[in-house]
């Protein structure tokens, strides 16, 4: 069985510098905000839509309409 003889090894030469700031970390806090505004902004688009098109057959009575012609309920549906 050999021996193992302590031996100091030299420590390397590190340095340590600050990474640049790339194009990327300027656009995240950006896109991060913009994002959720986007998708606040197209789902109301789309509530508002909806909101109009159910008021207006609700003025128009379509589905009460449907009913006296003879038509089912189901048919209301359909259109």
């Amino acid at each position: 069985m050999q021996e193992f003889t302590k031996q100091l090894t030299p420590l390397p030469d590190i340095s340590v510098e600050m990474m640049p700031k790339t194009l990327l970390d300027v656009l995240v806090p950006f896109v991060t905000l913009i994002v959720p505004l986007m998708f606040v902004t197209a789902y109301l688009y789309f509530v508002q839509f909806q909101t109009v098109i159910l008021v207006s057959e609700k003025e128009t009575l379509v589905k009460q309409h449907l009913l006296i012609m003879g038509m089912r309920e189901a048919a209301y549906w359909y259109i």
